[in-house]
């Protein structure tokens, strides 16, 4: 069993207060209970080994997939005995998603700088340990596992349905993925903004920009989020974000660099989740 003690006890906790009114002592003999306590801890243990790779924890999983989902789905039997169908295949997935930020999103604070005294070392060494922690813990695999669980009710699906529903979970890893990135920019914008704005050594009257030495180096900083996010199709996410961070700047307006910035994450996480339908039904049924 993958699932550590606790996990299991929430499993059983979860689907207990699917039966509203049922004692444990009552459950313990009712073997129709019994039997969804044994499908669910079959299946969220099936789900946990989809987000482990070479006996370790990934992101998805150590950080709350598990936990997640588990809030999401709840009582597994009506999905897989077919009595609940999933109909509306964005609002699910925008469900579980939410609920992923919702425990992702305080990781990253752990990679922002309590001190930026030097943009090319702190924000770059910031950039390096968040990208590397990214492409070594983050991964669409386990939600094609989840995906094919679910569309093909099985907690043991096969290689070639995990394979078809790739195409879903790397829509949804990618919504992941700029969900962190943004979070990630906007905390160190909001921090460094002030050294920025202090440090200006020209203003170019003809296109009416600031530039200044913090923000050149900032930029500098930041292009293996660059990188990653054109790896994943989304260079202009990263144009726009910094055409939002230096208006924020000129502007001395923490506030307007968050709402810009989002702006623009809405805009991307936007065109991966409008085809998500499409990508969901492309995997045929038996």
């Amino acid at each position: 069993m993958t699932l550590t003690r606790e996990e299991q006890k929430s499993v059983l906790h979860m689907v207990m207060e699917s039966h509203q009114g049922v004692t444990l002592t009552e459950a313990k003999t009712n073997q129709d209970i019994r039997e969804e306590m044994k499908l669910n801890l079959e299946f969220y243990n099936s789900l946990k080994e989809g987000f482990i790779r070479e006996g370790k924890a990934t992101l998805d999983e150590a950080a709350g997939m598990f936990g997640a989902v588990l809030s999401v789905l709840g009582n597994i039997k009506d999905f897989l005995t077919g009595t609940k169908i999933v109909k509306n295949i964005l609002e699910w997935i925008k469900g579980i998603v939410n609920k992923l930020a919702e425990k992702l999103i305080p990781v990253v604070d752990k990679f922002i700088p309590q001190k930026i005294q030097d943009f090319a070392k702190d924000v770059g060494n910031a950039v390096v340990k968040l990208v590397k922690w990214i492409y070594e813990t983050l991964s669409y695999k386990g939600l094609a596992k989840l995906f094919a669980m679910i569309r093909y009710k099985t907690f043991r699906p096969t290689d070639e349905q995990k394979k078809c529903m790739e195409l879903a979970a790397k829509k949804v890893y990618k919504w992941i993925l700029i969900t962190l990135v943004v979070a990630f920019v906007i905390k160190l914008a909001v921090i460094a903004a002030p050294m920025m704005a202090a440090s200006a050594a020209t203003t170019t009257a003809a296109t009416g920009t600031v530039q200044t030495a913090g923000f050149a180096g900032f930029t500098a900083a930041m292009k293996p989020i660059g990188a990653l996010l054109a790896k994943v199709g989304h260079g202009s996410l990263f144009k726009g974000i910094f055409s939002a961070a230096s208006a924020g700047i000129k502007a001395k307006d923490a506030e307007k660099i968050s709402a810009e910035i989002k702006a623009k994450e809405q805009e991307a996480k936007g065109k991966e989740l409008d085809g998500i339908d499409d990508a969901w039904n492309y995997c045929p049924l038996p």
